[in-house]
This record gives C-alpha cells, structure tokens and sequence, in this order.
C-alpha cells in the first residue's frame, strides 16, 4: 500500500504545488485522491518517471505523453498532476471539498 504522506512529500520534493487529498472510503474499501499542481509539463513528467519507478507501477500513465494531466490509479490511491489552467478548467477540487482531509 502507498503510504500517502510519503507521496505527498515526494510530489513537494519534485517543485508539484497546491497538493490536496481526498479520502473516499468506504465501508468496503479505502480510497484517496490527490489532485496537484506543476508548473511545467517537464516537471510533470519527471515526477511521473520518479513515481512510476519507485512504487513499480506497471498500468497505463494516462496523460504521460501530452504532461498536461497525468492519472495514475494505484489500488487505493488516484494521483492527478496537472498543469495550473488544466485544473482549473476542470476543477475537480469543486467535486471532493467535503472529502478533503489535512496531511
């Protein structure tokens, strides 16, 4: 299991901004989102290279070519990277402020 404060501190350690988490549980399963901010699509990317490597994701890293919103789905973590305008136009915040938790 990805320990989320460990993912946290990675994706600050790699210049990704403005990180919040969502928790999604359930009765039945543990579930978490964490939506974060990069200012370049290099910078993206690099964190994703770092992420897919270190937890040896083996799916598919949706987004990874264009960088401008890359999704990894772990079991109990979906990570988004996205650039400032990409989430902002889509504001997924807006959708799970009432599950937002501090880290």
């Amino acid at each position: 299991m990805i320990k989320i404060k460990e993912l946290v501190t990675l994706l600050q350690d790699n210049k990704i901004k403005n990180i919040s988490v969502y928790n999604l549980s359930s009765q039945e399963e543990e579930k978490f989102v964490i939506l974060s901010t990069s200012n370049k699509v290099t910078d993206s990317k690099k964190v994703a290279d770092i992420i897919a490597e270190k937890y040896n994701y083996t799916g598919k890293i949706e987004g990874y070519f264009k960088g401008e919103w890359i999704v990894f789905d772990f079991p109990q973590v979906t990570l988004h990277i996205f650039l400032q305008k990409v989430r902002e136009k889509y504001n997924l915040d807006k959708l799970y402020k009432p599950k937002k938790i501090v880290i």
